[in-house]
């Protein structure tokens, strides 16, 4: 039986973390789930600052790891990336391609010079009478040459460089509707897509540096001391416990939970309904944080919608060889990005 495998790569600011997906008849098999911390520094929002550091730890991590492919799908994240719906008259592909050509400078949300700066890509979202709606996806062209280059030099076999997000709609069967909601280290991405038509996806200055930074000023210890209380204590031990000021933290709940009502508020505006329930079934929560327990009920309360982490849900399209060990919500990312290679 042919087998296709592909490493899904996701590089964030302080991490590298992979999930080697393969491909067997019909079954999705996730092979391996590994991950590895990178100095700081070495990627600052989204953009390679140290290049011969992130090179040296991940010829580090595939080294010790032993993946059995080198075909990879990289995913990225940053505010620089303009994702954007726009439409146009219907017309063949290939002058779909020949106006999104020519209009793209009008739709990035960055200043840039020459259409040569940028490198883009698109997908159809829905077809109306007249009109076609695309998703367009924009990335400077200086952002995205240093990680080409450095997978490269890793001895990896780059086939797709991808937003995450898009995918983890693809590791749940179609049987709902559903939000998807990432708090990465630096970022939380809100991602939204209803009957396979994108709606929204909003990146906040928001992530699990913050939440960390808060437990520092809540308890009086250090960055490492944090990290172990986030990962053993709850929400609410968390918000009564400890000597210091919880008001960074409860500042820091409230900007995630606001942020997350204004954007569910946008897409229910938009679809003109009543309330959430009339676009969603469930809440979908991946990521560093979604492992922290409490956080989940609270959002929950927030948008009278159950939130589920990804773990805890029973209906992935994804079999995995072995049962996972220790973290599993803060793969969901680099699992789409493997599972969108098969595809390739």
């Amino acid at each position: 039986m042919a087998l296709k495998k592909v490493l899904g790569l996701d590089i964030d600011f302080v991490h590298i973390k992979a999930a080697e997906v393969t491909r067997k008849g019909r079954h999705t098999l996730v092979t391996k789930l590994a991950g590895q911390p990178i100095p700081r520094g070495t990627v600052v929002d989204g953009k390679v600052v140290r290049g011969e550091v992130l090179v040296r730890e991940l010829r580090r991590f595939l080294r010790e790891q032993e993946f059995s492919t080198d075909s990879t799908v990289l995913g990225i994240r940053s505010n620089w990336i303009t994702v954007k719906t726009h439409r146009l008259p219907k017309m063949p592909k290939r002058e779909l391609d020949k106006a999104l050509e020519f209009e793209i400078l009008d739709l990035v949300s960055f200043p840039v010079q020459s259409s040569q700066e940028l490198t883009f890509d698109y997908f159809i979202n829905r077809e109306l009478d007249r009109e076609i709606e695309v998703v367009v996806v924009i990335c400077p062209r200086q952002h995205i040459e240093p990680y080409i280059k450095i997978m490269r030099e890793a001895g990896l076999t780059l086939e797709s460089i991808d937003v995450p997000a898009f995918g983890w709609q693809e590791l749940l069967r179609p049987d709902a509707h559903r939000a998807f909601i990432e708090v990465s280290e630096e970022q939380t991405t809100i991602q939204m897509s209803l009957d396979g038509v994108f709606q929204v996806l909003r990146i906040l200055p928001l992530g699990t540096l913050h939440f960390r930074e808060s437990v520092q000023e809540g308890f009086g210890v250090d960055a490492e001391q944090a990290e172990k209380l986030l990962a053993s204590r709850d929400l609410d031990y968390l918000l009564t416990e400890g000597s210091g000021s919880k008001r960074e933290l409860r500042s820091t709940m409230q900007q995630l939970s606001g942020s997350i009502l204004q954007t569910f508020d946008f897409v229910r505006a938009e679809t003109r309904v009543a309330d959430y329930q009339s676009i969603l079934d469930e809440v979908v929560f991946i990521g560093d944080l979604a492992d922290l327990s409490g956080l989940g009920e609270m959002l929950q309360k927030e948008i009278d919608l159950p939130v589920r982490s990804l773990k805890a849900m029973n209906n992935l399209k994804v079999q995995f060889q072995a049962v996972p060990q220790g973290p599993f919500n803060c793969f969901g990312s680099a699992l789409a990005l493997g599972v969108r290679g098969l595809d390739l």
